[in-house]
């Protein structure tokens, strides 16, 4: 096995995917589907629709012009796809008149004790609604949740955003802005938000792959509310919580031509994580039928390992019948990001009973937020909606 290592990490570099034997999931790959910083320099381009500088643009005037802020999630890593520091910014600016409702998307590809808990959680400091605004991507394992549909849980983002127009009673419509990281699914939300809203404009474009926004896009749901489409950035977030490369690309919060030449680090960021939870590392080698891994092994080792048998798995080979590690490492960061792979993060648990709810800004300032939690819910009207004991307990894994 060390040999056939020390092969693999000399040769996989001669081979870029032209001599390997290609299968239908890397024909595909991309056309697939975590507060924290500014993209590193060495993944900035000169492309301007690509450039952080361009993005943080659009952000700013999304941002001075919505009165109510779609903060889009990812429901297998809510904290890795928030900011603190963008909802600090929504909080202070024009005097606490902007409103910000946290939106966890692709709520079907977690079980439903895991969405309870980030519900819980989430809702200690903004008004959160869970929503499923797509399909999942083919062979995704998901999961069903009793009353939780695309159709459902759109009509409830679209009450909320209407109880609020008529609470202000303006004489103009209320604007209302997506946000959220790259390919976190803000246009997907859109387009749901829009057919419950029964509205004939057009639908906002959508693909898997980070940049298919890449200017504001302003759509009617009705007289009384406008939706504001813009191009996900990765925010900035607050000190030591730098976002690498790898966090980036299973994040998919890069455009292809961002994307670094090697996906290896991600897998091993990936498999770090899984290690956590043995029974999702697992499922992870059951969904290419792998043989038992070397998990004695170094971290490195591991990985390559893992990457040598997905390989094999699915044939990818160069000449000689090498394994293309790179390759392979590309299947696995597509198959986690279209939720062929099942993972996700655990709420945090807090002792907070009969206690103030307070959050944590990025300078360590603390802020009580049981105030505008309470006050912004009765605004839109969603107090109570799968609260604590509304969320299905029971979920069911499909395929």
């Amino acid at each position: 096995m060390a040999a056939l290592l020390a092969s693999a990490k000399a040769r996989a570099a001669e081979f870029d995917g032209s001599d390997a034997e290609v299968d239908e999931d890397e024909m595909d790959q991309d056309d697939t589907t975590q507060d924290r910083s500014t993209i590193p320099e060495s993944l900035k381009t000169s492309r301007p629709d690509a450039s952080l500088k361009s993005f943080s643009k659009h952000f700013q005037t999304v941002l001075s012009t919505a009165d109510v802020l779609l903060y889009v999630i990812d429901a297998r890593d809510p904290v890795g796809t928030r900011s603190h520091a963008i909802e600090q910014q929504i909080r202070a600016d024009s005097l606490g008149s902007k409103r910000l409702i946290l939106l966890i998307n692709k709520i079907d590809l977690v079980p439903s004790d895991v969405l309870k808990a980030w519900l819980v959680h989430l809702r200690r400091y903004f008004p959160t609604l869970p929503i499923k605004a797509s399909k999942a991507a083919t062979g995704a394992k998901t999961f069903e949740h009793k009353d939780l549909t695309t159709a459902s849980t759109a009509k409830a983002v679209v009450n909320a955003l209407k109880s609020y127009a008529k609470l202000k009673q303006l004489k103009r419509a209320v604007t209302v802005g997506v946000v959220g990281y790259p390919n976190v699914g803000k246009s997907s939300v859109i387009n749901a938000i829009l057919a419950r809203g029964n509205t004939a404009s057009t639908a906002c474009p959508v693909g898997a792959e980070a940049g298919v926004t890449t200017s504001i896009r302003e759509v009617k749901l009705d007289s009384k509310v406008k939706l504001l489409d813009s191009p996900g950035i990765v925010f900035p977030g607050g000190k030591d919580k730098d976002f690498d490369a790898a966090q980036l690309t299973l994040l998919n919060a890069l455009p292809p031509k961002q994307m670094p030449d090697s996906m290896i680090p991600a897998v091993t960021l990936l498999i770090s994580r899984l290690q956590q939870k043995p029974e999702l590392f697992t499922q992870m080698t059951q969904v290419y039928n792998l043989p038992p891994l070397i998990t004695s092994a170094t971290q490195k080792d591991l990985t390559m390992d893992l990457l040598i048998q997905v390989a094999r798995a699915r044939g990818r080979l160069g000449k000689g019948g090498v394994p293309n590690i790179e390759s392979a490492a590309r299947a696995v960061v597509t198959d986690w990001r279209d939720g062929r792979i099942t993972g996700w993060v655990d709420a945090p648990v807090l002792s907070v009973e009969g206690t103030e709810t307070a959050s944590v800004d990025n300078e360590g300032k603390t802020s009580d937020s049981k105030e505008i939690v309470n006050q912004w819910a009765q605004e839109f009207k969603i107090d109570g909606l799968w609260g604590d004991d509304t969320v299905d307990e029971t979920h069911v894994m499909q395929e």
